[in-house]
């Protein structure tokens, strides 16, 4: 599960390492100038975001500025705790029961729909993460969980409108925040676990490699978080940056089943109005090579006017990659080819409800089934090890204090102390720099910059 009491998390440093040079693009450093952003006391956290991001109109990459933000415009969590896939974990954990290679691309739709949760609430900024910063959780999954069962969750509260679904949306976004210390409760023993462990590896360009698994069920997540993220003046449009290739799962106990999952494009809206809110457009893509399926999510870009859909469709079909290579990436739904069998299809409301239905004949009527319904969800708490047992990398003992000080209202002590925490980074890289020291993460192998999968190291300190 992990190492004991007080693990040593501290990065490993290599000094001019060769084997280590090509990493320099993925390890970079913050010695750049940081501007710092201050706001009147009397301006509200709208208006002043609205000010600074009227600045930004044009930048091509607003997320790799060096920019040092107050902390009344943050919210009191660190970005590697808040920006997980795991809101939902019973989904993830119920992708390798289905024996039919065609439910089982639904249950990983499933999950896939289950980790916009976060979404569905209000748009959350939280801490950058440092150079080598690291977070350690897991949760607790009910035993008796599967794939109808998870479906069934949800359908319970689906059998009527979805009145009253705004008000819960918020709910659940601030309980992802308020959820910053739930302390270490302990497991039952007969509950699946879902485990979470994420580095820092890049502070400019911001990259971060993570793993998810769950031993009991034999699967594994991994992948490279780096988005990028363009200011128009009427919304902000947040894509995938060059580090990120997808999520890659694996379901060892599925002759080792690996599905690429990419993601879709954010638009954050609202500014005009002061609610900002998340639309995704575009489109993204599940493959799975061994079984011969892939899926493509096709979200309707919404007008600036009239109320929200968040309308999605996608199709399930048969793809064969040794015919048509990596031509899936470019795929819309129109470009599927004929001779790609259609075995399901599914669509809906991705912030409510998704609709599938199968079309190969395996099921006996063809009717259309619910595969998620968002509104029924609400985060599962993580469970992280108290403050005290954790080593000095790790979120929660870095921006601790920060979180502390903006929950109780003191917003200048907050900031003090970020912009604390800010420069002795700067300094530590300029020291390295200085030295022509290359930073190693403490947890990853090295190589992973080029295809996206991290893979943890044998003796990698995980404090879980």
């Amino acid at each position: 599960m992990g190492k004991g009491k007080g693990a040593d998390t501290t990065p490993r440093n290599s000094i001019s390492a060769d084997s280590e040079m090509q990493r320099q693009k993925l390890v970079g450093d913050t010695a750049g100038h940081t501007e710092e952003i201050h706001i009147d006391g009397e301006q509200s956290k709208f208006s002043a975001t609205l000010g600074i991001l009227r600045k930004l109109i044009g930048v091509a990459d607003v997320i790799n500025l060096r920019l040092s933000l107050p902390s009344q415009l943050l919210d009191p969590i660190p970005n590697l705790e808040y920006w997980n896939y795991m809101d939902s974990p019973e989904y993830f954990v119920a992708i390798t029961e289905p024996d039919d290679e065609v439910e089982r691309m639904l249950a990983m739709l499933a999950w896939w729909f289950s980790k916009f949760l976060k979404h569905t609430g209000k748009v959350h900024k939280p801490f950058n993460s440092v150079l080598g910063e690291q977070f350690f959780c897991k949760w607790e999954v009910d035993g008796n969980s599967t794939t109808s069962d998870a479906v069934q969750t949800a359908t319970s509260s689906a059998g009527g409108n979805s009145s009253g679904s705004d008000a819960k949306r918020e709910d659940t976004a601030a309980s992802s925040i308020t959820n910053v210390s739930d302390g270490n409760s302990g497991s039952g023993g007969s509950k699946p676990i879902v485990e979470y462990i994420t580095e820092q590896v890049s502070h400019h360009p911001p990259v971060s490699a993570f793993v998810y698994r769950c031993k009991e069920r034999g699967i594994e997540a991994v992948g490279m978080d780096h988005i990028a993220a363009k200011f128009t003046g009427l919304s902000a449009t947040v894509a995938t940056g060059s580090e990120s290739h997808g999520i890659f799962v694996t379901l060892k106990q599925r002759n080792d089943e690996m599905y690429k999952c990419t993601h879709p494009v954010g638009n954050i809206v609202g500014w005009m109005r002061g609610t900002l809110k998340v639309q995704l457009i575009d489109s993204s893509y599940i493959v799975c090579a061994k079984t011969g399926l892939a899926a493509i999510i096709e979200f309707k870009e919404e007008r600036w006017f009239g109320k929200s859909k968040g309308n999605v469709t996608g199709k399930v079909f048969r793809y064969d990659e040794k015919s048509y290579g990596d031509k899936l990436a470019g795929w819309r739904l129109k470009d599927i080819p004929k001779a790609c069998a259609i075995v399901a299809t599914f669509g809906g409301s991705w912030d409510q409800k998704v609709m599938v239905q199968r079309v190969d004949g395996a099921s006996k009527d063809g009717t259309e089934r619910l595969l998620i319904d968002v509104t029924a969800l609400e985060p599962t708490k993580k469970q992280v090890k108290p403050v005290e047992e954790q080593g000095e990398m790790e979120s929660q003992r870095i921006w601790g204090v920060v979180a502390s000080k903006m929950l109780e209202g003191k917003y200048s002590e907050a900031t003090r102390i970020k912009r604390g925490i800010e420069d002795q980074q700067r300094a530590l890289a300029a020291a390295r720099k200085e030295r022509s020291e290359v930073v190693v993460p403490a947890l990853f192998k090295p190589g992973y910059s080029s295809n996206g999968k991290p893979e943890l190291l044998d003796d990698a300190p995980i404090n879980i």
